[in-house]
């Protein structure tokens, strides 16, 4: 996950980052399960989040509903689905897990941390 991390973030962001902090957690959400919107970064602690890495362990025949969405320029994106898909983005952008409905969506969810950003 760090090389994946390091690589995304040369190609894309280029934020200084010193590297994982925090344990990575396994996200389980099942029947009437949700994350409502959210950013990963904020006061104290998180503060020194950076980038925000998830990884689907789920089938997505396996449940409904679980969307990883998130918010851009007011416009909702979709995160795709499929089982091994691996998401990398700023922690301060806006997302959400919508409500399970039936079956279970699993996920490893990760925060690079940096310095505070100048």
């Amino acid at each position: 996950m760090s090389s994946l991390a390091i690589n995304c973030n040369n190609e894309r962001y280029w934020f200084d980052l010193l590297g994982f902090h925090e344990e990575l957690q396994l996200a389980k959400y099942s029947d009437g399960g949700f994350f409502d919107w959210h950013l990963d970064f904020g006061a104290g602690e998180i503060s020194a989040r950076k980038l925000s890495m998830t990884i689907q362990l789920s089938d997505p025949n396996d449940y409904e509903g679980g969307d990883l969405r998130f918010m851009i320029n007011k416009e909702i994106v979709n995160a795709p689905k499929e089982k091994g898909t691996i998401i990398i983005f700023p922690s301060f952008i806006m997302h959400r897990v919508t409500p399970i409905t039936k079956g279970t969506r699993q996920s490893i969810v990760g925060w690079v941390s940096g310095p505070p950003y100048r």
